[in-house]
């Protein structure tokens, strides 16, 4: 009986044993269950059973952190020519009515835009100032007795003389209001065509309006026209060697222009003279001579008494030289390319 008992553990430990051994000779316990991360890069148990170990996702980050740098790099980095976000500068014709609308309301704007230079000229006028000096001066003589009450009484005297010139100034230059009112209209417009007596033969249906974008806000507006002269048109046709018509082709035709502005955030930028150029090369187009800024231009009114015109002559002096600058330039260029075609 000890003998058995002696034999049965022996057999156990034995068939134990040789379980263990296979085991770990097919796969250790303790490998498969290691995820592929820990796993040993070389293992001679199951060097060509199991396929090559699959990379570490840690192993991946820097490539992940140069794709995601690029993409935010891209994203980030602004247009190679930092212009293109610029709108473009266009001069074109007014095409559809809206167009002419938009350029009446900012000619009859830059009309309005002129009470403030006639306030400004009878304000610091020499006759305003010397008036506005010797009251206040009256107004110390008579008001000062020696006492500060009496400087209360000067100060407030004073105050209301200069809101009274203030308002005087305002009153006088109303005027441009409702000239700016009569401008921006559809009458003005065709002012002439119906009345030729003094403003000559106006050639065309309509007159020509140029509006300036910078996008798609109009800053900038010229109206011109053709006129020919009705004088030398009736002495050509009465006589009887041509035909009227005949006769009135034969005569030239001026190129005038009626308003020309630009809106005041973009003046002294070269908008106006673009402009001006763009009223030369249409000229020369059609054919016609000029162009010149006709007599009763949208500009040409003056309400204030003439001792106030001198901010007003100076500047349609100005303009009338930049426009004969551009006619000369335009015709130094026409001459330069007759002679590169020789």
């Amino acid at each position: 009986m000890a003998d058995n008992l002696l034999f049965l553990p022996k057999a156990f430990l034995s068939t134990l044993r040789a379980n263990l051994v296979l085991e770990s000779e097919s796969a250790p316990s303790s490998v498969a269950n290691t995820p592929d991360c820990l796993r040993p890069v070389a293992m001679p148990s199951s060097g060509t059973l199991l396929p090559p170990p699959s990379p570490s996702p840690l192993a991946q980050n820097p490539t992940y952190y140069h794709v995601t740098q690029d993409t935010l790099t891209s994203d980030s980095t602004p247009s190679s020519n930092p212009l293109d976000s610029i709108p473009g500068l266009t001069t074109q014709p007014a095409r559809t009515e809206d167009d002419k609308v938009e350029g009446l309301h900012l000619l009859a704007d830059s009309v309005a835009q002129q009470r403030q230079l006639a306030s400004t000229a009878i304000l610091f006028h020499p006759s305003t100032i010397a008036i506005l000096i010797l009251t206040f001066a009256l107004s110390y003589h008579y008001l000062y007795h020696g006492s500060r009450s009496d400087l209360a009484i000067i100060g407030t005297t004073t105050s209301g003389i200069f809101m009274a010139v203030l308002i005087t100034a305002r009153w006088l230059s109303s005027g441009y209001i409702e000239q700016a009112e009569r401008v921006g209209t559809w009458k003005w417009l065709n002012r002439g065509r119906q009345d030729n007596s003094n403003h000559g033969i106006i050639v065309g249906e309509e007159d020509e309006i140029l509006l300036t974008r910078f996008g798609d806000q109009v800053i900038g507006t010229i109206v011109i026209r053709g006129v020919r002269e009705r004088s030398t048109t009736t002495t050509s046709s009465s006589s009887g060697n041509s035909s009227p018509k005949k006769s009135r082709a034969k005569i030239p035709v001026t190129t005038v222009i009626r308003g020309w502005t630009v809106s005041r955030k973009y003046r002294h930028k070269g908008v106006g003279t673009g402009l001006l150029e763009q009223a030369v090369d249409y000229a020369r187009q059609k054919g016609w001579a000029g162009p010149e800024f006709a007599s009763d231009h949208a500009h040409s009114a003056r309400v204030l008494p003439e001792t106030f015109h001198a901010g007003f002559v100076k500047r349609e002096i100005e303009a009338r030289e930049l426009l004969d600058r551009v006619k000369q330039e335009k015709s130094q260029e026409v001459k330069n390319g007759r002679r590169a075609k020789r």
